[in-house]
């Protein structure tokens, strides 16, 4: 299976690689981690991998898959980001919480208890 691996944010540079059906995604990650960053993942660093099909958004890629499970077919797209984290759990560099909050109470709650009356 031939994926396009993008690297950086733009999509501006990206390069082709070949791999298995059957190759398991954390040996890409180790690869790609060492081929974009000159690196494996170690203590404290990990790498995130999402994938994304020509028309469609990006997805977060579970380390215990190969590449076909994962979903990913001829032509996708994926990128590695780095994420440094003292956990084993991945987390996503880019969060998925909304700009705008509607809910203040911990934070009012926290200046009213700083605030003497």
């Amino acid at each position: 299976m031939i994926l396009t691996v993008v690297k950086n944010r733009y999509e501006r540079e990206w390069f082709d690689i070949e791999v298995p059906d059957d190759y398991p995604i954390i040996q890409l990650k180790n690869l790609l981690g060492m081929r974009i960053y000159g690196e494996p993942s170690k203590d404290g660093l990990q790498y995130i991998l999402e994938g994304k099909f020509p028309e469609g958004q990006w997805f977060t890629i579970i380390d215990a898959q190969n590449v076909a499970k994962a979903g990913l077919r001829e032509g996708s797209s994926i990128r590695i980001q780095r994420a440094y984290s003292t956990t084993e759990e991945e987390a996503p560099i880019y969060g998925r919480r909304s700009l705008f909050q509607n809910d203040f109470n911990g934070v009012n709650e926290h200046l009213n208890s700083e605030i003497p009356e």
